[in-house]
C-alpha cells in the first residue's frame, strides 16, 4: 500500500505523462526490489520509493526535480550486498592466491605458469600459513573473507591495532604449525577508497602509517614481534577503489619509506577499479553541476571534510565526485546531494551515517 502511494506521489511530483509513467515505473520497481531497498541507513520501515519522493519534494522547481531524477536514473552506481559478497568471495582467488603462487614459484625455481605443481609444493602451504590477513575496517567483511578462503582462524584478525595478547596468540598458533615460524606476508584488506589521501602520510598518520610503525619501529610489541623483518611483504587490497586513490596511496607509501628510511615490498591493488570517466560524466554535465551546487548544504563541511580539496564541496570529500552508494552506507566521497545526513537542511536520497563526529 505504501509503495503504491509512493508511486502515485512520484507521478504527481514529476508531472509525468502516461507514456513516461509506463516507461519509468517498471524501471524503478525493478531497481528498488533488486538493489535500492536494501540500503541499511534508511529509517526503519523506509524503502527507496518513499525516500525518493521525500528527496524530490525538497527541490523547488520541476526542472530541478527532473535533473535530480536523471542523476539517479543515468548515473547512480549502487553496490548491493550480493555484489559486495561476490567481491569478498573472489578476493582470495583473484588477487591473493596469485601473489602466493608467484612467491612460491620464485623461491622454488618453478615456472609461474605451472600452477598445479606450485600448489602441491609444501613451500606453497607454508607461505599460505605464514601469511597474516588484517581487516582495516568493518567494511572489510573479514569473517566472510576467511570462511570463503578456508583460512586458519589464527591468521585472520579484524583490527590493525591488536592487543599484545592477541599478537602473542597468533605467533604461538603459527609455531604449532611452523616451528620457529614468523609471518612473512601481510595482506591488509578494506572495502572501498575513493581518495586514498588519509591512508598513509610521511608523519606516520593514517592506517598504513600506524601499521608500518608497528611493523618496523615498536620493538617488542605489536606486529614487530611476529614478522620477518628482512623479507616481509605487505599487500593492501580493496574490493572497490578509484584508480586515483590507488596511486595516491602508492605515493604516500613511497613518501613514508623515504622519510623513515625503510625499504620493503608493498603493493596496492583492488578487485573493482573505478576510472576517472565516472566523475567526468558528472562534471561534464552542466545541468547536474548547477543542480548539486544549488542544493548543497554547507553544514556537511566539518574539520575532517576540510582535510581534502573543498573548493567544490558539493562533489564530496576531496572533490571525488562519485555517484556511488554502498549498501551499508554512502561514502562521503560521493556527491553530497546523495548522502547528506537526515539532520541537514537538504537531506540525501541515501543519508549517510558518519564515522567522524564533531565535538
Amino acid at each position: 500500500m505504501r509503495s503504491t502511494l509512493a508511486e502515485t506521489l512520484l507521478t504527481k511530483i514529476m508531472d509525468w505523462s502516461p507514456e513516461e509513467i509506463d516507461r519509468e515505473r517498471p524501471l524503478l520497481q525493478a531497481m528498488a526490489n533488486l538493489k535500492w531497498n536494501e540500503y541499511q541507513q534508511y529509517a526503519p520501515g523506509t524503502r527507496f520509493l518513499e525516500s525518493l519522493v521525500k528527496w524530490l519534494q525538497q527541490f523547488a522547481d520541476l526542472s530541478d526535480k527532473h535533473v535530480a531524477y536523471r542523476l539517479i536514473r543515468e548515473h547512480l552506481i549502487f553496490i548491493s550486498s550480493e555484489q559486495m559478497a561476490y567481491l569478498v568471495n573472489n578476493l582470495f582467488s583473484e588477487k591473493i592466491n596469485p601473489i602466493l603462487i608467484r612467491k612460491t614459484a620464485q623461491e622454488q625455481g618453478i615456472a609461474h605458469h605451472h600452477v598445479s605443481k606450485v600448489l602441491k609444493d609444501t613451500a606453497y602451504r607454508q607461505n599460505l600459513r605464514t601469511s597474516l590477513f588484517v581487516g582495516l575496517s568493518d567494511g572489510s567483511r573479514i569473517d566472510q573473507f576467511r570462511r570463503g578462503a578456508f583460512l586458519n582462524n589464527e591468521q585472520v584478525i579484524p583490527t590493525y591495532d591488536p592487543s599484545d595478547k592477541k599478537v602473542e596468540d597468533l605467533l604461538t598458533k603459527l609455531r604449532d604449525d611452523v616451528p620457529e615460524g614468523v609471518f612473512k606476508t601481510m595482506f591488509l584488506i578494506d572495502d572501498f577508497t575513493a581518495s586514498g589521501t588519509t591512508y598513509c602520510r610521511p608523519d606516520g598518520g593514517g592506517k598504513l602509517g600506524k601499521i608500518f610503525s608497528s611493523l618496523f619501529m615498536e620493538e617488542g610489541r605489536g606486529f614487530h614481534s611476529i614478522i620477518d623483518h628482512k623479507g616481509i611483504e605487505v599487500h593492501l587490497l580493496f574490493y572497490i577503489a578509484t584508480i586515483e586513490a590507488l596511486q595516491n596511496i602508492r605515493n604516500g607509501i613511497q613518501a613514508w619509506k623515504e622519510k623513515n628510511e625503510r625499504d620493503f615490498t608493498c603493493t596496492v591493488d583492488c578487485l573493482l577499479p573505478i576510472d576517472a570517466s565516472v566523475k567526468k560524466r558528472i562534471t561534464d554535465d552542466s545541468e547536474i553541476m548547477a543542480f548539486i551546487a544549488k542544493y548543497f548544504d554547507p553544514d556537511v563541511v566539518d574539520s575532517h571534510y576540510e582535510l581534502g580539496k573543498h573548493d567544490l564541496p558539493y562533489l564530496g570529500f576531496n572533490e571525488c565526485g562519485l555517484p556511488l552508494v554502498l549498501n551499508h552506507n554512502s561514502p562521503n566521497n560521493s556527491l553530497a546531494i546523495l548522502w547528506s545526513p537526515a539532520d541537514k537542511r537538504v537531506k540525501g536520497l541515501f543519508p549517510r551515517i558518519s564515522r567522524h563526529r564533531e565535538k
